[in-house]
């Protein structure tokens, strides 16, 4: 049995593609252009680069960022004690349709994700897109869209459980609408990684 390997194109401009790194995101030597990797055959995707707003000496990193956006409904929900805290304390609540952040790179460590997840999933913040991967470098992304939906749905119990108050019960749904590739500009410090945006740092 024979197996005819077909060769991964540009669906731009026609070029070949291909990575040194496990990347779902092909660039194309020839036009720039990014394709999404998925199922062995790529596809389109809608991807945008943010404009850093803090400047570091440190090297600038391009991290990619699931941004799916879901509907969230809650049909009930109970809760033991710190109802009223909630109310008092102006807690923002995640509910209708809203955007999830999600750190799609194996290279950021798990403890900077999970707080960039959260933060930028909370404040919804707006940013100022560039056309280009501008004196930094795009990091690899090895997370595939439907563990992005999982994990955006898991952002959303996380939060659910940790807010003032004991969860007893809670019926909803989480539909995801959409999802898309966001490159945030983060900067690599010797010890740590900063976010180089305003929100989220």
């Amino acid at each position: 049995m024979s197996i005819v390997l077909q060769p991964l194109k540009c669906l731009a401009c026609g070029a070949p593609l291909k990575s040194k790194e496990r990347d779902l995101m092909l660039i194309c030597e020839h036009c720039g252009s990014l394709s999404l990797f998925a199922d062995g055959k790529t596809s389109p995707v809608e991807f945008a680069i943010v404009k850093p707003t803090v400047e570091e000496k440190d090297p600038l990193w391009y991290v990619p960022f699931w941004v799916v956006n879901a509907d969230v409904i809650v049909h009930r929900e109970k809760i033991s004690g710190g109802g009223i805290s909630r109310a008092v304390t102006g807690q923002k609540q995640m509910r209708g349709t809203r955007d999830f952040y999600i750190c799609a790179a194996d290279a950021v460590p798990e403890e900077y994700a999970r707080v960039w997840n959260m933060e930028l999933t909370i404040n919804q913040p707006e940013f100022t897109t560039i056309p280009e991967f501008k004196n930094g470098s795009r990091m690899v992304m090895t997370m595939e869209k439907d563990t992005a939906g999982n994990n955006a749905e898991f952002i959303f119990l996380r939060y659910e459980a940790e807010i003032p108050g004991t969860l007893q019960e809670l019926d909803y749904d989480f539909i995801v609408k959409s999802a898309k590739v966001l490159y945030l500009p983060a900067y690599k410090k010797p010890t740590s990684y900063m976010l180089g945006v305003l929100n989220g740092k």
